[in-house]
Formats: structure tokens, sequence, C-alpha cells
């Protein structure tokens, strides 16, 4: 065997091994630093809602506009919920000056219904006293030591007695009656504020105010239109803060902990790689063929043979103010350990 073919075979034993040094090499990278096409970018977003229902006045917004918590969004007419804010106040007030007078009343009231009480005690003593004096003369009637006039009129004093008796008791029982009707009064009064409460938020419902820092989406109304309560009026993306949602293939998962730094590439803005950390490892998806509440959907890429399943794993990005970041851009994320 010539040189030259020894030399030939020793070179492309080395380049065989090189390649397969570095094949293994890269294998371990890749298993040490998962990463992933299939992922999106992501961010909370809440439906502007609006709590009353009114024609919009006021609207200087538009889409894509960024606007800060507690900047108003839009108007709705207010002058109807004005007037009713106005009639629970007018309530409230007739109530609380009723209370006042009947307290005054009641006031007048107890000390007729205590002077009554008094007098039912006075009139249980003449009852009293008059049927002692009755039991007393009739064994005296019969011995002769008192006259049969004298016996009747004992005997009327205790009737007298008895019906005075009666009268007093109707009359502290109208008294003390007179006293509770101004509870009455009061528990409507608590009523009519609540009522002035709810009229008074719907007046505040009428501005409607950016819940976050955030951006508009899906805007298109105008002066003159009729916000329907509960009904979505557009919707405000939270700027604050944004993610990548990153499917893994399920042999990757137990290479990633929540807090690993990750590095995040936006399609079309590969030259503008962003930061982040991972914040979740997806607990579950809808398993194929199945339904299951709540849970995500993430799609096998062959039928016909076994695919190893993939499962969200949620980026937290570090820039959450980049400008060029929309909800469900196309995104890859690479997780180093």
């Amino acid at each position: 065997m010539s040189e030259k073919t020894t030399l030939g075979r020793i070179i492309a034993f080395v380049a065989i091994a090189s390649a397969v040094v570095m094949l293994i090499t890269t294998m371990i990278v890749l298993d040490q630093r998962p990463r992933t096409h299939d992922a999106y970018v992501f961010a909370y977003s809440a439906g502007i809602t609006p709590e009353v229902s009114g024609r919009i006045v006021e609207s200087d917004i538009k889409n894509d506009q960024f606007v800060h918590q507690g900047d108003v969004l839009l108007r709705i007419d207010s002058e109807p919920f004005e007037m009713k804010l106005r009639q629970a106040n007018a309530q409230v007030a007739a109530l609380e000056a009723e209370i006042d007078l009947t307290g005054r009343q009641v006031t007048a009231q107890g000390s007729g219904a205590q002077a009554a009480a008094r007098e039912v005690d006075r009139a249980r003593q003449q009852l009293a006293l008059a049927h002692n004096t009755v039991e007393r003369m009739a064994p005296l009637l019969a011995k002769g030591f008192v006259t049969a006039q004298q016996m009747d009129e004992a005997r009327t004093n205790e009737r007298t007695a008895n019906a005075q008796l009666a009268a007093t008791i109707q009359q502290a029982s109208q008294a003390q009656e007179a006293i509770g009707d101004v509870e009455s009064l009061k528990a409507q009064l608590l009523g009519a504020q609540a009522a002035r409460d709810l009229a008074a938020r719907d007046v505040r419902e009428t501005v409607i105010r950016a819940p976050v820092d955030g951006r508009i989406a899906g805007f298109n109304l105008s002066i003159g239109s009729f916000a329907v309560e509960g009904h979505p009026l557009f919707t405000l993306i939270d700027n604050n803060h944004w993610y990548a949602i990153a499917n893994f293939r399920e042999t990757d998962l137990h290479h990633l902990k929540v807090g690993d730094r990750a590095t995040v590439w936006v399609m079309g803005y590969d030259e503008h790689p962003l930061q982040g950390a991972v914040e979740s490892l997806g607990p579950g998806v809808q398993p194929e063929g199945q339904a299951g509440p709540g849970l995500p959907e993430v799609d096998r890429n062959l039928n016909w043979v076994v695919v190893a399943q993939r499962f969200p794993v949620w980026v937290r990005l570090d820039q959450a103010d980049t400008s060029f970041l929309r909800i469900g851009a196309t995104a890859s994320v690479k997780v180093a350990k």
C-alpha cells in the first residue's frame, strides 16, 4: 500500500471522527439549550366594556394608540344618570326630614308613653284598693256594720277602677306603637341611600378610563354610537407584561425550570433578540380526540408515527415596551441552562 493511500485513509478517518465529535457536541449543546420555532408573542388584554348604556359623546382615541392607566377613553352621555342621581338625592333628603320630624314627635310621644305607664300603675293601685275595700266590707254587711248602699258604692268604685285600668293600658300601648314608627323610616332611608350611591356610581361609569397602560385595538366607533351595558367596545392590550409562549417537546421539559433565562427572536426582527425568563411550564394540554376544561390545544405534527407532544412554556420578556411586539407574532425561543 502506498504512502499516499495510507495518508488519504488517515485524513478520511480524521474527517469522519471530527464530524462525529461535532455531531455529538451539537447534540449536547442542543440538549442543554432547548430551542423551538413553534412559539408566538402574547400579552394579556382587556375588553373595554361599559357598565351603563348610552350615547357616546366624546372619543379621542384611535387604533394602536398608547394610553396610560387612568386616561379617559370615552364619555357616555351622563344627563339621564345625573337626573336619576338628583332624584335619589331628593328621596334621601325627604326621608331624612321625615325622620327628623318623626324623631321630635317620638320624643314627645315617649314622654307621653312614660306618663301613660305611670297612669297604668296608678290605675292598678286604685283597682287593688277598690277590690280590697269590697273584700273587707262583704263580711261586715252580713253583721250589719255597713249598709247595702255603702257596699254598692264600693263595688261601683271597683268596676270604675277596672275600666280605668283597661283604658290606660290601651293608651300606653298606642304610645309605644307610635315610638316604633321611626325605625321603619330609618330602614327606608338605608334603601334610599343605597339607591343614591348606585346612581352616583352610574354617573362615574359614564367616563370610561384605561384600566392599565396599553395599546388600543379593534376600535371602530364614532361619536353618537350607542354603547350597550355589558357589550365590549374594543380591546386594550396590556403593555406592561409581554410573553413568548413556546411549545416545547415533552422530551425537552425535564431540561427546563422556572427562572431559566431565554432568548426570543420575533419573525421579521431577528436583529433585535429579546431576553426573558421562563415563568411557567405547561401542566397539561388538550388530549387528542378528548375534551378537557380550559386546557390549551397543541397539535402534533404527524399522525402516522409517534410524535412527542408539545407543551406551552411561558417566557416573560424583559423588554415589555418594544414597539414591534404584537399578539400572535411568530417567534423562536432558546432557553439557556
